[in-house]
């Protein structure tokens, strides 16, 4: 099998378990050489800026185990067989108690395409309901309101770290502002 100038010889799932499964390539990479590739496969990601009407941004503070320390988010999360609004909307719900009634697709990126096939789906979301998080028993988080534009800060000083959501927070504030003249509810 070929991929662009890599053969693939053969592949195994070296390993998986119930979020990421791992499959090893052995390849003749472009220039002939025999090479291992490894790919991560851990399913896609649906990330929400979440903006009510005075213009803050739902940003949630929580633990996360992998890089042992606390990491300032948007709502976001992994999906396999949802569609990614769908996924989006039991994100929002589940993390941070909100109902949205106005979403906005704001495109997708590759979270680390060298080494995974996770793409994010982003939203930003509008017209806000709030109510009771239903959080996994792995959540521990707080939700903070920030305005906008100080959320888009705290990525530009690096405060803000997590990839989906300064992709997420700086895609709906470059939306918001080239949309800012349209009547609201569009």
């Amino acid at each position: 099998m070929q991929r662009h100038l890599w053969t693939i010889l053969s592949e195994r799932v070296a390993y998986q378990n119930p979020w990421i499964r791992v499959v090893e390539y052995d390849v003749l990479r472009p220039d002939g050489q025999p090479g291992l590739y490894g790919v991560i496969d851990a399913g896609h990601n649906a990330g929400v800026v979440a903006v009510d009407g005075e213009g803050r941004v739902a940003l949630l503070r929580e633990f996360v185990f992998p890089v042992n320390g606390f990491l300032w988010q948007i709502p976001s999360g992994q999906f396999r067989e949802e569609d990614p609004q769908t996924a989006a909307a039991r994100e929002l719900r589940e993390e941070a108690g909100i109902s949205a009634h106005s979403w906005t697709y704001l495109g997708s990126a590759h979270l680390s395409a060298g080494i995974s096939t996770q793409e994010t789906h982003l939203f930003l979301a509008r017209e806000l309901s709030l109510g009771e998080a239903d959080r996994e028993p792995t959540e521990t988080m707080t939700v903070s309101w920030v305005p906008l534009r100080d959320a888009v800060d705290m990525c530009l000083r690096g405060e803000i770290t997590d990839a989906v959501s300064v992709i997420g927070l700086l895609k709906a504030f470059i939306w918001i502002g080239d949309h800012a003249s349209e009547p609201s509810g569009r």
